[in-house]
Formats: structure tokens, sequence, C-alpha cells
């Protein structure tokens, strides 16, 4: 899907007993809302079978949890791989309306949203029986934007990383908290979110730039050169990568270029699925 889909998503019709190897009871699934104190997340679970993991998708911004859930291109992507697609919901930002975002910039806030992912993760994986250490998390423009705010202050949070077409703000941490395992994804003639970032709000905030924020994250996986490994440049469809693996146990980054602009390109959950299998495998 090349731009996002706002339809509503069918709900999952099985409620599973508790129990070891079981899914505990859903009370929500689908365009059914999960709630929790910090805020509401949508989710579905691979039609047969348990889970294999999970991908928490988050949107950008003005958009919501719903419309994430059912853009059925994605989310069928998603559980027809066996993963259990998870859409959590931002919050107003001061500001800016009823747009829903997160905060990316780590300013302080009504929620804190670290948290409220850290959240969603534990009770997803509770309701719908999937590994907590099994998930990927990704996101769209601002949702990405926060994909990477999470990366560099707690990369532990999640098992491995994949933002879409957002990227830190300025001015850039000093430095990231340690080893991470991120794949991020940009469109070349990405207008909205350049690769070099730009200035939004009559400058009052100012997009990080891309290849400034992964020398950041390179210092803190302990790669052994700025240099993509010798072997690690890849061609596949309209996707063009660069990877990094000469880090330290457990770190990975990976850029993805595709020729157009701020959009999810068509074919990046497969892309983006496949690398975590290899980052994260499953036992």
């Amino acid at each position: 899907m090349v731009l996002r889909g706002f339809g509503v998503g069918a709900l999952v019709p099985a409620l599973w007993l508790a129990g070891p190897g079981r899914l505990a009871a859903q009370d929500c699934a689908g365009a059914e809302a999960c709630s929790l104190p910090g805020g509401v997340y949508f989710a579905e679970a691979p039609a047969e079978g348990l889970a294999r993991g999970a991908l928490i998708f988050l949107h950008g911004y003005g958009g919501s949890g719903a419309a994430e859930i059912g853009d059925r291109g994605l989310v069928e992507a998603v559980t027809a791989r066996g993963y259990a697609f998870v859409a959590p919901d931002g919050l107003p930002r001061p500001g800016g309306g009823t747009a829903k975002s997160w905060n990316a910039t780590g300013t302080p806030g009504a929620r804190d949203d670290i948290a409220f992912l850290r959240e969603v993760a534990q009770d997803a994986a509770a309701r719908f029986g999937f590994p907590r250490d099994r998930v990927l998390l990704a996101g769209f423009s601002a949702g990405g934007m926060m994909v990477w705010r999470v990366a560099c202050a707690e990369p532990q949070a999640f098992a491995a990383y994949a933002p879409v077409s957002g990227q830190l703000w300025r001015p850039l941490p000093q430095a990231c908290a340690g080893p991470v395992k991120l794949m991020h994804t940009h469109g070349w003639a990405d207008p909205v979110v350049p690769l070099e970032g730009r200035a939004v709000g009559g400058g009052a905030l100012v997009q990080g730039n891309l290849f400034a924020a992964l020398a950041l994250l390179r210092r803190a996986s302990g790669c052994a050169t700025d240099a993509p490994d010798t072997d690690g440049y890849t061609a596949q469809g309209v996707f063009l990568g660069r990877r990094w693996s000469a880090c330290a146990p457990g770190a990975e980054l990976e850029l993805v270029l595709h020729p157009g602009g701020h959009a999810v390109p068509q074919g990046w959950s497969g892309r983006a699925l496949a690398w975590f299998e290899k980052q994260s495998p499953a036992e």
C-alpha cells in the first residue's frame, strides 16, 4: 500500500480461553479498541494458529489506530505472515488541536508515550498470545519519529525497530543509550520529511538529518566503521539497501531507500518482517 487506508477492519471471530499455549480471553479485536489506563490500541491476530510475534505500527500525524487497523492491505500482509498487527492511538499534542500524534521530541506531555507503548506490548502479548520479546516497533512519519525516539532512548524496549519516513528531531541527542537493531525506510523524493530534514511550524521545530541520526546509532551500536558492510549493498525491487552489521552483539542497522515520496511503499511489510526474522529468529 502506497497510501494509508481508512476502512474499518473485521473483528477477529474467536475468543480463546486462557491457559498454557493459548490466548487469554479477548474483549477487543479488529475495530473494537483495547483500552488501557493510558489510552487505546487496536489489534488483529492471524486467522489461524498462535502469533509468532507482533508488529506494532504507529500512525502519522493526524492519523489513528483505527485507520491503521482499517488498512487491510497492510494488516493482512502482516497477519498472513503469522504476526499480530497492533495499532496504538496517539494523543493530541499541545497546540495541535485534535490531531493525534506522538511525543517524539521528548518534551513533557499528557502521557509518557514510551511507557504507554511498553504497556501496549505487554497487554497485547497477553491478550493475543504472542511472545513479548518478538515485537517489531514500526511507524510512519510522526510515528516513525516516535520509533526513533524509543530506539535511541530505550533500545531494549523492543526487539527491533523499523521506522518509515520519520527521524529524530533537532537538536539531536548527544548520544543514544546502546546497541540497537533498526531498519529505516525512506523515500528518495520525500518532500514532507526530507532525508536532510526541514523546519516546520514556522521554524519552531526542525527535523533532524537522517544521516547524522544514523551516525549516532552507529556509535551507540559500536559499529566498526561508518562505511556499510562490503557485501551490505542490496537492490531488491524498488528498494536499495545499505547494511551495517560489524557492530556490537545484538546490533545491526540498515538504511532502505525507494524512489517514492512520503509514503509507506508497496512491499515494505514483507521486507521489514523478513529483516526482523533474521534479527529475531523464532526458537
